[in-house]
């Protein structure tokens, strides 16, 4: 066996040790700052091949706020998608198809860069300059909203295309309450369009929601934009639920028309067994709301829906949803409420169909559903005696 020397000991000793200072000092915690953007914003005349964004940091190539750093930011106007090249602590970014001339462009870095550490910033940037000697001032706002569900939608993708230029595409996102503001955009007639961007592609899929509407910018203008899924499938019976023996309540995979709603006629009950066997239908109506535990999200923020509550219930509802943002028009119903001519049967199997319901873009289906009834079925509730006076309503509690 070979002897190892001294000097062999400590080189093998200094090869095992690791260079550099001994670990120590404070933990980093704060999320890389930008220390500069070039080119500087509100500069005119100027045509960059990139924008730079500079931090104190060495940043993450993979953000926590998107996919890749692509999906980082947005460049408005839109020319081809946005390339964001890494360079340590620098981001590179431009257009795919790069800068047009005589165009004021906003560069916005959205919420979510990242730290080598995980430290992400909770805020973005945004730069504006002009590749032609003025910068263009008017702006257009609004809030977007899921209209289906009754409310706002966050991260949602506003595009706003001048009627006169359809190749040229302004682009922002709506921020935690759903609202947006496209900056700097020239006075111009728009297609708006928003849409849920559930995979964040940046594109309408089937089953995203979206809505369009024109508006006229003369140094501002703002929108309110009502989205909902154009389903070309149609509505379908979900699940019929046995309220009591004369009334059943339907409920539905998408939200019904606001302009045909269902009618008796649209509405069949029979016995499963016996085809000729039919109880008719006396009545379709919208679900009453009779208490604040019952009552869905969406429906809590309707005027009309706070209008049926009983005695003091208003109140509760009016403070358990103030500050949530509200459609103008109504949510679109979703369940209906069934009286029938006769009493159902226990311990029979009743067939519901329900012929043409139409969604909210006109497209009628026909679905049907089985419900299953128990042994015991509860009675109609007792009509109201004219003239009498109802017993006080019980305290209204929220569930927290």
């Amino acid at each position: 066996m070979r002897k190892v020397g001294a000097a062999g000991l400590v080189f093998a000793f200094s090869a095992c040790a690791s260079p550099g200072t001994p670990p120590g000092g404070p933990v980093d915690t704060q999320a890389p700052q930008i220390v500069r953007i070039v080119p500087d914003s509100a500069r005119t005349g100027v045509r960059p091949r990139e924008v730079i964004f500079q931090f104190d940091e060495v940043v993450n190539e993979r953000p926590s706020g998107a996919p890749s750093l692509n999906g980082l930011f947005l460049i408005s106007p839109r020319n081809g998608e946005a390339q964001a090249e890494w360079h340590r602590s620098e981001v590179a970014v431009r257009p795919s198809r790069g800068f047009k001339a005589n165009t004021t462009y906003t560069i916005n870095m959205l919420p979510g860069m990242t730290d080598l550490r995980g430290n992400t910033r909770n805020t973005g940037a945004t730069t504006v300059f002009s590749t032609g000697s003025t910068i263009a001032s008017s702006r257009l706002t609004g809030t977007l909203f899921n209209w289906a569900e009754g409310r706002t939608i966050p991260r949602g993708l506003i595009e706003a295309r001048p009627v006169s230029d359809t190749t040229t595409v302004y682009v922002t996102v709506t921020d935690s309450a759903g609202d947006f503001t496209l900056r700097n955009i020239p006075n111009e007639r728009y297609r708006v369009r928003g849409f849920q961007d559930d995979n964040n592609n940046r594109g309408i899929d089937p089953r995203e929601p979206y809505d369009t509407v024109i508006a006229t910018v003369a140094d501002s203008a703002r929108v309110e934009l009502l989205a909902f899924a154009h389903d070309s499938a149609g509505t379908r019976l979900s699940s019929v639920v046995v309220k009591d023996s004369v009334t059943l309540e339907l409920l539905f995979d998408n939200a019904l028309s606001v302009t045909a709603l269902p009618t008796p006629a649209s509405i069949r009950i029979r016995n499963s067994a016996d085809s000729t066997d039919t109880n008719p239908v006396l009545s379709v109506t919208a679900p009453p709301v009779d208490s604040v535990q019952n009552l869905p999200v969406s429906a809590m923020v309707l005027p009309a829906a706070a209008a049926k509550l009983p005695p003091g219930a208003a109140a509760a509802v009016a403070a358990a949803t103030a500050g949530v943002r509200k459609p103008s028009r109504p949510v679109p119903l979703r369940n209906l409420v069934v009286k029938l001519a006769r009493p159902l049967r226990p311990r029979i199997t009743y067939r519901v169909r329900a012929s043409d319901i139409q969604n909210l873009i006109g497209v009628a289906k026909t679905s049907e559903k089985d419900v299953a009834l128990p042994a015991q079925v509860a009675p109609p509730a007792a009509s109201p005696v004219p003239g009498a006076v109802p017993p006080p309503a019980p305290p209204v509690q929220i569930k927290k």
